[in-house]
């Protein structure tokens, strides 16, 4: 049985062509579409396999816990694992195929083989007509979500293309995750260095691969809403529902591209395990947490703080459940994952020279100012983090009152989001009809569950970052959580009634899937993310009939076409600058496999960084040797573009400057492309008073001007400096 997944990873080692995946499809998408699709269930048959080997009972252990409940502890226990093996291979530079495609087809064989030797369990099938639309309504919509998230490459979105895809790429060609000592890229190593269970898939399947994984962990979570709603109701009907509506949820939003589903699903799972751990005293809990939150301090060192507020939330469900004795397991667990992120912290600052780069204001006293020059730049660090770093609540009244006001947006979305309407009849319906009942001594299981969730919004409502945002986005499947309590409480007041009684006729279980599964079509609906086009065009490249373009309207925004374009105007081996479109032409094509690597300059990892102030705030003479002195000669400014990185703030782009530095090198539909004085031809005064025009507005624009922000503050930091050398 383990066949298909053998067959899948080694498919996957042959590469389809960029121009063949982007534009014309044809066998090889398609052949590829289908290993992906087969690659998905056998990595959650890998987790659990790698998880039985450590989260299983012990023969004289009583786990007071269902089967389910064990099964969920046996995947996220098998993920750290895995995480962490991965991670290992790294280090040591040997992600290589032949020896990660053994080391998972080895726990699938010895997995599927343990459970074919013992007796079947029946447990699992439908016995109803309800039961068995639900299960089928779960699966078609993992189906949908694994070809429409998954197999389809996420590479229109954000910086996926232009910093995630090749990070990954970099992975599976480098076998290794440490800095290349020819071209040193800070934030890859920052992102990747932790996700071992990507690093393993990626090593084989290509950065696609990290796709599926994210879908797996994104129905994790929808398994983790199930067990939840099992702590809060009786029967299995209640709970199954929740997953439905949690699996189309605002969270599905998320681009599964990056790595936020991974973080989120682990912190969801420590959420649910730390209470449950904090209540219950199961030893084989504390066997899933610990690797749990050690992956989670070495993926992202700053969520190590999440998963303690987590599990201080469970300490505070202990207290009520046993009394002050109850508090010390999860806070225990918390300690040791606060212990792994210190020590992840301490060898990126042997390493890098820096602990980590967001907060910088945390990190920059401590920093090694030599060893960091030889792989980043301060100048960067400082511009980024004011540009787009992590914002903070601040101690004054307009601030106080700002963050009540963001307090209650966060909190009363889950109550009252733009797609409440259909939850109502859902809430009526199931109290009236179902015999919904709360299983008894569940109190401190769900003030756990409450403390967690005053935890995420607290931290919500006191921090403002979009990459916090979208690691706490699974919040989104606490609204059906909250039905569930409503459905059980008002269950309680309509009893008397005895209207199950009178509706005996009708077929409750079913006439509730219904309602549930109309929930979810409207919170799906709401979301934008799953449309008839965009499942007919995911259709249409799974069977190799057309390339990634037609798969969505936003390709028509984010056109890797443009890419080819732009370059075959500007001589080989020129950089190209994107003065403005940060967020449209700069994400589509710097990293883009359609260009060499390099061609158009990355936010990031520029190729002048060692420059990088100079060319931001210095005067134009010393920005132009900058530029010129790294082959940086071509100028991209688009038109109606207000988003202008650091680099379009330079003085080179003020009017004066162009009108005696530079030259038109080629004019498009919509853009327009500069190179030097002298040699191209000479800009006119309209094209001087267009790319003015654009700048001024600009500065003064939400979304842009943030861009603006950053500069002052990179030019106060260096005014202090030179301060404080003379």
């Amino acid at each position: 049985m383990t066949a298909p997944f053998l067959i899948a990873a080694l498919g996957l080692l042959v590469k389809v062509p960029p121009e063949v995946q982007f534009f014309s499809g044809g066998f090889l998408t398609a052949w590829n579409s289908l290993c992906l699709a087969i690659l998905a269930p056998y990595v959650v048959l890998a987790f659990v396999g790698m998880g039985a080997l450590l989260v299983s009972p012990l023969p004289d252990e009583d786990i007071y816990l269902d089967a389910a409940d064990l099964l969920v502890l046996q995947f996220f226990g098998g993920a750290a694992l895995c995480s962490l093996i991965g991670v290992c291979l790294g280090a040591a530079g040997s992600l290589f195929p032949w020896i990660t495609i053994p080391f998972l087809t080895g726990i699938v064989a010895w997995y599927i083989a343990r459970n074919l030797a013992r007796p079947s369990r029946r447990d699992w099938i439908p016995s109803t007509t309800a039961g068995w639309l639900l299960v089928g309504l779960l699966g078609l919509s993992s189906l949908v979500l694994l070809l429409v998230k998954g197999v389809v490459l996420d590479a229109t979105r954000g910086d996926i293309p232009q910093l995630y895809l090749p990070l990954l790429a970099d992975l599976q060609t480098r076998h290794t995750f440490w800095l290349d000592p020819e071209q040193p890229k800070l934030f890859w190593f920052l992102l990747g260095r932790g996700h071992g269970a990507d690093m393993l898939l990626v090593s084989f399947g290509g950065p696609i691969a990290h796709q599926i994984l994210s879908v797996v962990y994104l129905l994790s979570i929808t398994a983790l809403v199930h067990r939840m709603a099992a702590r809060l109701t009786m029967g299995w009907i209640l709970p199954g529902c929740a997953a439905l509506i949690a699996m189309w949820s605002s969270f599905i939003g998320l681009e599964t591209g990056r790595f936020h589903y991974e973080t989120g699903a682990f912190l969801l799972f420590v959420c649910w395990a730390g209470v449950l751990y904090a209540t219950t005293k199961v030893r084989v809990i504390f066997r899933a947490l610990v690797p749990a939150v050690i992956s989670i301090a070495i993926m992202v060192p700053q969520a190590a703080i999440i998963a303690a507020a987590f599990l201080m939330a469970g300490a505070g469900a202990g207290w009520f459940a046993h009394g002050p004795r109850g508090i010390v397991r999860p806070l225990v667990v918390a300690a040791i994952g606060l212990g792994t992120a210190a020590l992840s912290l301490l060898v990126n600052q042997l390493y890098l020279g820096i602990a980590e780069v967001n907060p910088i204001g945390v990190f920059m006293p401590l920093i090694n100012v030599e060893r960091f020059r030889q792989i980043s730049s301060l100048d960067l660090m400082v511009y980024v983090n004011n540009a787009q770093g992590i914002n903070y609540a601040g101690f004054s009244l307009l601030d106080i009152v700002a963050a009540m006001r963001r307090f209650w947006t966060v909190l009363s979305s889950l109550f009252l989001a733009a797609n409440f309407w259909a939850y109502p009849a859902f809430i009526v319906a199931c109290a009236a009809l179902l015999d919904a009942r709360q299983p008894q001594k569940n109190g401190p299981f769900v003030v756990g569950l409450g403390l967690s969730l005053l935890a995420i919004v607290c931290l919500i409502t006191l921090t403002s970052h979009g990459s916090l945002e979208r690691m706490l986005a699974f919040r989104s499947v606490t609204t059906p959580l909250i039905a569930i309590l409503a459905i059980v409480h008002l269950a309680v007041v309509l009893r008397p009634y005895r209207l199950k009684d009178r509706f005996r006729s009708l077929p409750a279980a079913t006439v509730v899937v219904c309602l549930a599964t109309l929930v979810a079509i409207v919170v799906a609906r709401s979301q934008g993310e799953i449309t008839r086009a965009r499942v007919a065009g995911v259709l249409a490249y799974v069977t190799g009939r057309i390339g990634l373009v037609g798969t969505s309207p936003s390709f028509d925004d984010l056109d890797p076409r443009r890419c080819g374009e732009v370059s075959r105007h500007v001589p080989s081996a020129w950089h190209i600058l994107p003065v403005n479109s940060a967020l449209r032409f700069l994400p589509t094509c710097a990293e883009s496999p359609l260009l060499e690597s390099g061609r158009v300059v990355d936010t990031l990892h520029p190729v002048f960084l060692p420059d990088y102030g100079d060319v931001l705030l210095g005067p134009p003479q010393l920005s132009i040797a900058a530029l010129r002195r790294h082959d940086v000669n071509a100028f991209y400014i688009e038109s109606n573009r207000l988003d202008f990185w650091a680099h379009g703030q330079s003085p080179l782009f003020d009017p004066d400057s162009m009108e005696r530095y530079l030259d038109v090198l080629h004019v498009g539909a919509d853009y327009i492309l500069l190179t030097w004085k002298g040699l191209g031809v000479q800009m006119t005064d309209a094209q001087v008073a267009a790319i003015t025009e654009l700048r001024n507005r600009s500065r003064v624009t939400g979304g842009s001007k943030e861009y603006w922000d950053g500069i002052a503050a990179l030019a106060a930091w260096r005014s202090r400096q030179d301060s404080n050398r003379k």
